[in-house]
Order: C-alpha cells, then structure tokens, then sequence
C-alpha cells in the first residue's frame, strides 16, 4: 500500500466535506455549523490553518485540519478516514504530520475535542499521548457531547 499525507489542493476540496460527512451521520448528524465549515476549507486556511489530505494508492482517503487556538496552540478538528481504508495506519500519519506541523510551528500543545463514541479515535489520541483534559459537554455550536483533550509538546 503506498501512503502520502500532502497539503491542501484544490482539486480534493471537496474530501475534506464528503469524508468528514461519513463518520458524522454514522455517529452523530450534521449540523449546519458543519457544513460551513466542512464547505470552505479555504477559510480555514485564510484563518492560520492548514488541511491535510492522506492518499492510499492515489486515492483520497483521509483528512484534518489544524487550525490556530492561541499564541502558542494548535487545535486538530475534522480528522477523518474512510471506513473502507481504516488499519492502514492513515490515522497516525495524519497526526504524525499535525504533531511535526504544530512543534515547527513553534507550538507548546495541541488541542482537540472529541466524544466517547469515537472509540478508535479516543484510542489514536491516547497512543500519541494526548490526555482528557475536560469533562463530558453540550458543544456550544456543534450541539454534540463532546470533551477536550491535550498534548504538551514542550
């Protein structure tokens, strides 16, 4: 299996929609906040974001974002993998390069939130040492139980 993480281009635009609307009617539903987000990459990246796609055999299968949250913090939002391309190792690939982009970028952590459901998940983030830092709540815009977790990097 030959796997690439690149940077944003234009012409996958629309993955980082179609793959994070996967796992969002699978576990949840999707907001109308979601799809202002999940439709305008660009923004994110105007903001100080930046979105990475993860390639399996040319193939888009994998996405997120990592956007600015402080001076000194990054926050991971909108990770997804195709269902049909999980236990490939994409997922620690895609955080492998949100990790080596935040510390180049001078951060001292990074950030992102997550809910109970999304064993897998919560499971990739442990492995990478990230740590629950907040108790279970109602996201103000996303309207989903969610919780914070943290990794230090310094």
């Amino acid at each position: 299996m030959d796997v690439s993480i690149i940077n944003f281009e234009q012409k996958y635009r629309s993955y980082f929609q179609s793959l994070n609307e996967e796992w969002l009617n699978k576990y949840y539903f999707i907001s109308e906040s979601d799809l202002e987000l999940l439709s305008n990459p660009e923004k994110l990246i105007s903001e100080g974001g930046f979105v990475f796609f993860a390639l399996l055999n040319n193939d888009v299968v994998g996405t997120c974002a990592l956007i600015p949250n402080g001076e000194t913090c990054f926050e991971i939002i909108k990770m997804a993998v195709s269902e049909h391309s999980q236990n490939y190792g994409i997922g620690s690939l895609l955080m492998e390069t949100c990790i080596e982009y935040a510390k180049e970028n001078g951060a001292d952590k990074i950030t992102l939130e997550t809910a109970v459901p999304l064993k897998a998940a919560i499971h990739l983030y442990k492995k990478f040492g990230f740590i629950q830092t907040s108790e279970e709540y109602t996201h103000p815009v996303f309207k989903r139980i969610t919780f914070l977790m943290e990794l230090k990097l310094k």
